[in-house]
């Protein structure tokens, strides 16, 4: 999947389309950089499939990596990321499924 091959979303930087939705959990691939936010309802797990450079997660900075998991329960900050090499590709997991209004952008 190429990054054309994903629609635009309200954010300017992230591309993203919802793969797989059922009453459990969501599956979509995304593309690019968001501001920190948080999700009060919905943990989400990123697969990292490109892009390397580091992740706000929490209160910190993680280096992320093709191959690397992201656990992030609900009510964590995190946020896009700052490339070392490539633009960031993820498989994003939300379990249960994630609400449109549940994204909550922070400073």
């Amino acid at each position: 999947i190429k990054e054309a091959d994903l629609p635009t979303t309200p954010n300017p930087d992230l591309r993203s389309k919802t793969f797989v939705v059922t009453e459990h959990g969501t599956i979509a691939v995304q593309m690019g950089n968001v501001a920190k936010h948080f999700h009060s309802a919905a943990d989400e797990i990123q697969f990292i499939v490109e892009g390397t450079g580091t992740a706000w997660l929490g209160d910190r900075q993680v280096e992320i990596r093709p191959g690397m998991l992201l656990v992030i329960p609900r009510g964590t900050h995190h946020a896009g990321t700052v490339q070392t090499s490539g633009r960031f590709k993820a498989i994003a997991i939300k379990l249960p499924p994630q609400a449109p209004t549940d994204t909550t952008f922070v400073n």
